[in-house]
């Protein structure tokens, strides 16, 4: 009994081990399955994440038409704003550009530009007025074309700046410019305004190397339908005639017995003129003398001096009973001269004659201007030998040219 007893104990231990181990097994086996519901779960759970961002990459847009979109949406809704903005900029820009910005621009292209002058002209001479002429260069940036109205130019001297003094007034017609344009003055009469001026400004052409031709005035220029009031203000350097400097005599002989109106002398000069002024002179008379001492005069007729070398025939009196009184002072006065085998001669402005009126600025100018040049003696004795000798002239001009020639390749 006893026996049967620790049997059944054990039995119901084991039972009950067995008991609690399946409970435990139990127990292990929910934990597994519930650890793999929350596997499964979180797969399904991921797998949708994917999914959806899969979806949301498949189905998104692009940001470039997303922007545009956009934008238009912007503009269609604040349509009425630009619009607004849109008047408000023209109504403040447009006169600004028309008024201040196209104006100033041209008065730029105005006061940068280059305008070279070509040639200039001044032309039949009086005491009150003159032919004057002008052609100059002026570029137009392509492709514009510049339509300029009618412009009065005052001439003056930059000296008399800020309050000019024009000496003359000249006009221009309307002009349509384009490219490389020329702008000409043409054969037109100008009233000479101030004559000191005037005066002034040939004193400074004649004597010096350089001068300035100054021009101010003031017009309206267009381009297309822009306008704009522009002012000429130009002050433009150009060779002066430097005194006529390079003044040669070229023949001269004498002429005995005289001719019937007095005239025993004939020769011809070379007068340079270094600017591109062409000056129309008419009769013009020099004074010819050695030293201080006047011998006599020589006329020009129908002086024309144009730009370059201008080789004028000349005709005159030389007083010989004065020469003769006169050898001593003369002979000392020529000694540098007589030593080279040369008579120096100097020529000074006595008057100036167009038309049969004294041209009193010219004369001004002339009067004031000394020319001195030399001639070899042997050329006057021979070109006044042939002239005695009768139609010989050319000769013996000759021969004198040749001996000069053969004298200077010797060298003695």
């Amino acid at each position: 009994m006893g026996k049967e007893k620790c049997i059944g104990a054990n039995r119901n231990i084991g039972g009950l081990k067995n008991a609690v181990g399946y409970r435990g097994f139990s127990q292990h086996w929910d934990k597994g399955k519930e650890k793999e519901k929350l596997l499964v779960t979180v797969e399904s759970s991921l797998g949708s994440v994917q999914k959806i961002e899969n979806i949301a990459t498949v189905e998104e847009v692009p940001k470039g038409k997303l922007s545009r979109k956009r934008l238009w949406r912007h503009y269609k809704r604040y349509l009425c704003c630009y619009a607004m903005l849109f008047v408000v900029v023209c109504a403040v820009g447009f006169p600004i550009l028309f008024l201040v910005i196209f104006p100033a621009v041209a008065q730029r292209l105005v006061d940068s530009a280059d305008l070279p002058i070509r040639s200039s002209m001044i032309m039949d001479p009086t005491n009150g007025s003159v032919i004057y002429s002008l052609i100059a260069s002026l570029k137009v940036p392509k492709p514009f074309t510049v339509k300029l109205m009618p412009i009065t130019l005052s001439l003056f001297r930059p000296e008399t700046e800020p309050n000019i003094i024009p000496y003359v007034n000249v006009s221009l017609p309307e002009m349509k410019l384009k490219g490389n344009a020329s702008v000409a003055i043409t054969n037109q009469t100008a009233t000479i305004l101030d004559k000191s001026q005037f005066i002034d400004f040939l004193a400074n052409a004649v004597y010096s190397e350089e001068f300035t031709l100054a021009a101010r005035g003031e017009t309206d220029a267009y381009l297309g339908k822009l306008k704009a009031h522009i002012h000429f203000n130009k002050a433009i350097k150009l060779k002066g005639l430097n005194m006529l400097n390079r003044f040669v005599i070229n023949s001269a002989r004498v002429l005995l017995p005289p001719e019937e109106d007095g005239t025993n002398l004939e020769g011809s000069f070379t007068i340079p003129n270094a600017s591109i002024v062409t000056f129309e002179l008419g009769n013009v008379t020099l004074n010819l003398k050695v030293g201080d001492l006047i011998l006599g005069n020589a006329t020009m007729e129908n002086v024309l001096l144009k730009p370059g070398n201008n080789s004028i025939s000349a005709r005159g009196i030389i007083d010989l009973k004065t020469t003769i009184k006169n050898i001593g002072p003369i002979v000392t006065a020529e000694a540098d001269a007589l030593k080279a085998g040369n008579i120096e001669v100097s020529a000074s402005g006595n008057q100036t004659i167009f038309n049969g009126q004294h041209i009193d600025y010219f004369e001004d100018v002339l009067n004031n201007l000394t020319l001195t040049a030399q001639m070899p003696i042997a050329s006057i004795l021979l070109d006044s030998l042939g002239g005695l000798l009768g139609g010989g002239g050319i000769y013996w001009e000759g021969l004198s040219k040749s001996e000069e020639t053969e004298y200077n390749r010797n060298g003695h």
